[in-house]
């Protein structure tokens, strides 16, 4: 039988030299449930049900916690507010300029080597990602249809 996702999370803290508590596997449970790119505030009022007394700063010491250990990927940390994704298959994003929504992209593992080919000596690569700029289907249509009323 394979392991709970509480297994998993407690092998992947060892793993990490990350201390197992109540609260980081609540957090990560719920981050396993959300299937876009919340942001902290969305993680603490998923929470909030199992773990009343958490606070906001709480969780985010959490995210950035498991960022810093590898168990969750920051996208985008230049677009706003933090949002967060789990490490999962290598893919892209498309970021909306406009409502700033994040949308996943199926393109597999970039040249990740000929990326690093052209970092200067000295620079050490934590992570490689590429995103795509522009104004998704939702806001094109609304800019549309406000021109045409």
């Amino acid at each position: 039988m394979g392991e709970t996702l509480e297994q998993a999370f407690q092998k992947l803290c060892r793993e990490k030299n990350l201390a197992v508590t109540h609260q980081r596997l609540v957090i990560y449970r719920e981050l396993m449930k959300m299937h876009d790119h919340p942001n902290p505030e969305q993680v603490y009022e998923r929470v909030r049900p199992e773990l009343p007394s958490i606070s906001l700063a709480t969780v985010y010491k959490t995210l950035h916690a498991f960022v810093a250990a590898g168990l969750i990927c920051q996208v985008s940390p230049h677009h706003g507010s933090m949002r967060i994704e789990p490490q999962g298959e290598p893919h892209s994003h498309f970021i909306c300029l406009r409502c700033h929504d994040i949308t996943d992209i199926a393109t597999g593992d970039p040249d990740v080597a000929a990326l690093k080919a052209g970092v200067p000596a000295g620079y050490q690569v934590e992570q490689v990602s590429t995103e795509l700029r522009g104004i998704c289907g939702r806001c094109a249509a609304e800019s549309f249809s406000a021109g045409h009323a």
